[in-house]
């Protein structure tokens, strides 16, 4: 049995190996991890031989060589492959940092999580296409990088913590940090300089909690600023724009359609206050 799916940085191979039978020494240009389905494994990771615990994993970096060996019984094996540009970009796409010389342990804990979304790989390519699979490397590759420890851990696991610690509050102190400064320039960068944390986990936690990215957010803010300011006859088209942090009259007219189906001064004949 052999059931295998190449994909541009990552890829997964399930197969057996009858008593007594071995694959053969191999080497490759990219990290694979090693994973018994099926009870322990016997494995030769540069030529050191090392029998892998049911609950265990082999992770070989690029360049070095590796072997399983089914012995005392039929072993089901799966190998996960992964590339350094698929992983550099998951790492930073994760914590805001550069990659620097990713290393890894070579005996891991086997990872029931890590397993499930190999096989998802294989679900979303057969039913989906390969396109589909390919557009999950990154997701799978974090779960590499969270579930297989080495020197990534320490950087990876901080910024698990920050998106993790309070996010609830931390959604409710972004929230209110756009509806007190609307109407300035509020970038990614501007607020997550404020929040103290990378704009990645920002938007990444912001969406989560709050079923919008920040930008979304505060483009609702702005428009429900600049209808109430219309319907109070405070301000003519023009200069709600500008007040309420536009920076074109045009590009107002048109986001304040999109959300309200109708342009500034429509809006105002069809609500305008006391009429």
């Amino acid at each position: 049995m052999e059931m295998r799916l190449d994909l541009e940085h990552t890829g997964v191979l399930i197969f057996d190996l009858k008593d007594g039978e071995a694959d053969e020494t191999h080497p490759h240009d990219h990290f694979q991890i090693s994973v018994p389905l099926a009870g322990d494994l016997l494995t030769y990771h540069n030529h050191k031989r090392t029998v892998l615990n049911h609950d265990e994993a082999l992770l070989v970096p690029p360049g070095d060589t590796h072997q399983h060996e089914a012995s005392g019984s039929r072993k089901e094996i799966m190998l996960i492959s992964f590339n350094e540009e698929i992983m550099d970009r998951a790492y930073t796409s994760f914590t805001g940092d550069a990659s620097k010389d990713l290393d890894f342990s070579s005996i891991q804990m086997n990872s029931d999580l890590l397993v499930k979304k190999a096989k998802a790989l294989f679900q979303a390519a057969s039913f989906e296409g390969v396109d589909a699979a390919m557009k999950q490397e990154e997701a799978f590759t974090s779960v590499i990088l969270d579930q297989m420890a080495g020197s990534h851990s320490r950087g990876w696991q901080k910024a698990k913590a920050v998106q993790n610690y309070d996010s609830d509050h931390s959604a409710y102190v972004v929230k209110s940090f756009i509806e007190d400064c609307y109407e300035e320039d509020l970038t990614l960068d501007r607020l997550a300089e404020e929040m103290n944390i990378s704009k990645y986990h920002l938007h990444r936690s912001f969406r989560a909690k709050t079923g919008l990215t920040p930008k979304a957010y505060l483009l609702q803010v702005r428009l429900e600023k600049a209808a109430f300011l219309l319907l109070s006859g405070k301000a003519d088209v023009t200069r709600t724009a500008y007040r309420v942090g536009f920076q074109s009259v045009s590009t107002f007219n048109r986001t304040f359609k999109s959300k309200y189906g109708v342009t500034p001064s429509q809006y105002v004949r069809e609500n305008k206050i006391g009429t």
